[in-house]
């Protein structure tokens, strides 16, 4: 007999047992040994096997996260988005849990029939998907944003302060002249650094240039066409504070054809602490941010929810400032 036409029923007459002491064995709940023995050998003899909506209707736990992640262009060149897969796949891993993985491009195909809880890799032009997984009582965490509805767990890092100690590193260092390439500023992350720069020029009395403040929207060509409108500006700052590695190694890459020196000339901090930025004749001071223990934390919070154990919990990270090379005393 085919085990797709098998049925929980079938398995609870063949071990003599009942339906319900069939499902407590599938959803490894504890059981009689004797039970236990007949039911295992029944499964196996009939080689059943329960679909995830029977598993998922009796209670029980499929042992399946979902992990989504906003689209936008150029996600898998992205060292944060690659970088949260990879940690989220490999925890998961560690704990016995699948991973089903769902990128949002503008259309919410996410089926919560699938997974037993779902990380939301931040919140961008998705909020109304995380309204509706709420709404369907699916066990939920976000990373990477802080959510202001208290019903919703995060963990999240403390971009502004971030932010702030760099661009306070570099006042400490005589800088004055500071730059920033900003990120998306609708984006949450982009937008706090941003408001740590600021934050930290006017603590240490130092006019915010609005000259001196270029998006990027985290693009490498935006953040090069960037780069020559404040070098035409004619005033060239002293120092750039940049909203992530990648846009730090593009002002690099620009300093040398410019025949900029780095960082006599000018000075260079990045963000994220991306390993790929390490390599060349400069390594790249900047602000580490700890996505492991990040999606170690969501993980082991998201069980907690899904075992009924514990309210949502909103956890904020610090960051680490990592200086090597690419910051000069003035």
């Amino acid at each position: 007999m085919s085990s797709s036409k098998i049925t929980i029923k079938e398995v609870a007459k063949k071990a003599g047992v009942s339906i319900a002491t069939v499902s407590r064995f599938l959803n490894k709940f504890p059981l009689k040994e004797e039970n236990r023995q007949r039911v295992e050998s029944a499964v196996k003899e009939l080689n059943y096997q329960p679909s995830l909506y029977a598993r998922r209707l009796a209670g029980g736990h499929l042992d399946t996260f979902g992990l989504i992640i906003p689209g936008y262009e150029g996600i898998f060149y992205s060292f944060y988005a690659l970088e949260i897969i990879r940690e989220v796949a490999a925890v998961s891993s560690e704990k016995g849990i699948d991973l089903h993985l769902n990128v949002f491009w503008n259309k919410d195909s996410f089926k919560t029939s699938l997974v037993d809880g779902v990380i939301m890799a931040d919140v961008i032009g998705n909020e109304a998907q995380m309204k509706r997984l709420l709404k369907e009582e699916i066990p939920l965490i976000v990373i990477n944003h802080k959510v202001e509805d208290p019903q919703v767990s995060f963990v999240a890092i403390n971009n502004f302060k971030g932010a702030y100690e760099a661009t306070e590193f570099l006042i400490q260092h005589g800088h004055k002249k500071i730059a920033h390439l900003a990120g998306d500023l609708r984006v949450q992350c982009a937008d706090d650094r941003f408001q740590g720069y600021k934050a930290a020029l006017e603590k240490g009395g130092i006019r915010v240039n609005k000259d001196y403040i270029k998006v990027t929207n985290f693009s490498r060509k935006e953040a090069r066409e960037k780069l020559e409108e404040i070098v035409s500006f004619g005033d060239m700052p002293t120092a750039i504070f940049c909203c992530s590695d990648e846009i730090a190694s593009e002002v690099l890459n620009f300093s040398e054809e410019k025949r900029i020196k780095v960082p006599e000339q000018l000075s260079v901090i990045g963000f994220d602490d991306n390993p790929h930025c390490l390599y060349g004749n400069l390594m790249l001071t900047t602000v580490r941010q700890p996505l492991k223990t990040m999606v170690n934390r969501a993980v082991g919070i998201l069980r907690d929810n899904i075992a009924g154990r514990g309210g949502p919990q909103r956890v904020e990270l610090d960051t680490e400032l990592i200086i090597r090379d690419t910051v000069n005393f003035l």
